[in-house]
């Protein structure tokens, strides 16, 4: 009885966890079809609405967030009471934002990133004995993606890198190099970088350096700023797990981390008038924990949380001409908790909260222009026979936060929201 009301508890991740997570993690890379029954087949959808308002310093407003939707697959295998294995096919990691207004007038039109993913899992379940059992994985993992970065407040910022690097270059072997951040500081009428820039390297060299930095932002508008684009990559990856359980109160204590895995990916930017230059860039798919729990509380009645960690702030992405980091993200921490309930033995209920702690920097990214989140999922299932229906609803209130290039507040956004909605599929042969 309550071991089958815990198959009902799937459908609380199916719209939540698509909805707008830490950093770029969307399918929360959940393997709890390594716990259904042997013979389980399902199939899931998503579709995420965001709603990310924000106005900019010269008072032109955006709409950010693009929908997006989620599909996914599993099936389990092998004997239950001995050796299991799951075949789980998500995608794990995406990113759909786009700021629309004229890169002339605003601080960040025409910047957009478009990543996508995919991961195929195979999880092996081998129990020790009936409550103790070990896991382990392989995953297929692929990631390609396009980034443009535009507006006046990059203009500025990659323009005076760009101008500051041209000028540390023809500096003597060991003199002190002029930072882009002090140069863009200057740029903007502090007139405290500009004294320390010319008495640093002698008077007149920030009237001369801004007149390069005209130019250099010329070049940069009028040829349509910076454009990034990561071929698609396929890397191997792997994971190690545990589980306890006691089957007669459903309980489940399960454990699961992946290890990093290593992408190289070819690459193409342009940029001031640099038109499809090729590069590669190395990075890594973040290492990540997941512990999932839950326990019988009352007569068809079920307790479920989870607790999820990414260690985005290890992920860095640096094209050879841009030469900064485009992902920049802080690390992810995801809490749940939930109850399910079976009114009958054809219909389940389920309820959902999730919440992930604001960081509260100053600035964050524009290409995830929100900080913390506060999440609400509600869902059902109906069985027939060997088939189960789920559906869920989540609505998440996404935390303000300023987007900043440079350290500099570019927009602000407030007021964020998304709404997700998921449908699932399972067959029991």
């Amino acid at each position: 009885m309550m071991k089958t009301l815990a198959l009902s508890t799937s459908i609380l991740a199916l719209a939540s966890s698509a909805v707008l997570a830490g950093g770029l993690d969307r399918s929360g890379q959940s393997i709890s079809a390594i716990f259904s029954a042997p013979g389980s087949t399902s199939v899931s959808f998503g579709a995420v609405k965001p709603s990310i308002k924000g106005t900019d310093t010269a008072g032109n407003s955006y709409n950010v967030g693009d929908a997006y939707q989620q599909y996914g697959y599993s099936y389990t295998g092998g004997k239950a009471d001995a050796f299991s294995y799951a075949l789980i096919i998500d995608q794990p990691y995406g990113a759909n934002v786009t700021y629309g207004n004229s890169p002339l007038t605003s601080t960040l039109g025409g910047t957009m990133a478009d990543l996508s993913s995919h991961a195929a899992t195979v999880v092996g379940r081998y129990a020790l004995s009936s409550r103790f059992s070990v896991l382990g994985g392989i995953s297929l993992e692929t990631v390609e993606g396009t980034v443009n970065l535009n507006g006046t407040s990059y203009r500025g910022a990659i323009s005076a890198a760009a101008v500051a690097k041209g000028f540390n270059a023809s500096l003597p072997s060991g003199a002190t190099e002029l930072s882009s951040a002090t140069l863009g500081a200057a740029a903007l009428g502090d007139t405290t970088a500009q004294t320390a820039i010319d008495t640093t390297y002698g008077a007149g060299t920030f009237a001369t350096l801004a007149g390069s930095l005209g130019t250099t932002a010329t070049n940069f508008a009028t040829n349509d700023g910076y454009k990034f684009n990561m071929k698609q990559d396929t890397s191997v990856g792997f994971l190690l797990g545990a589980a306890y359980e006691i089957p007669d109160i459903a309980l489940r204590l399960a454990a699961s981390y992946r290890f990093e895995t290593d992408h190289s990916a070819a690459t193409t930017e342009s940029m001031l008038g640099l038109s499809s230059v090729p590069g590669t860039v190395d990075y890594v798919t973040p290492q990540s924990f997941n512990l999932d729990f839950q326990t019988g509380v009352a007569k068809n009645t079920l307790l479920t949380a989870n607790f999820r960690w990414t260690d985005f702030s290890a992920v860095d992405v640096v094209p050879t001409l841009l030469g900064s980091d485009l992902v920049n993200i802080d690390d992810s921490y995801r809490y749940s908790i939930g109850v399910a309930h079976r009114f009958s033995d054809q219909f389940a209920g389920t309820v959902s909260l999730s919440y992930e702690e604001a960081g509260n920097a100053a600035t964050v990214s524009p290409l995830g222009p929100t900080d913390g989140l506060y999440g609400l999922t509600v869902g059902g299932r109906y069985s027939k026979n060997n088939v189960n229906i789920s559906g869920g609803l989540n609505y998440t209130w996404l935390g303000a936060a300023n987007a900043g290039v440079g350290g500099q507040t570019a927009a602000s956004f407030g007021s964020n929201s998304a709404v997700g909605a998921g449908l699932k599929i399972e067959i029991v042969f």
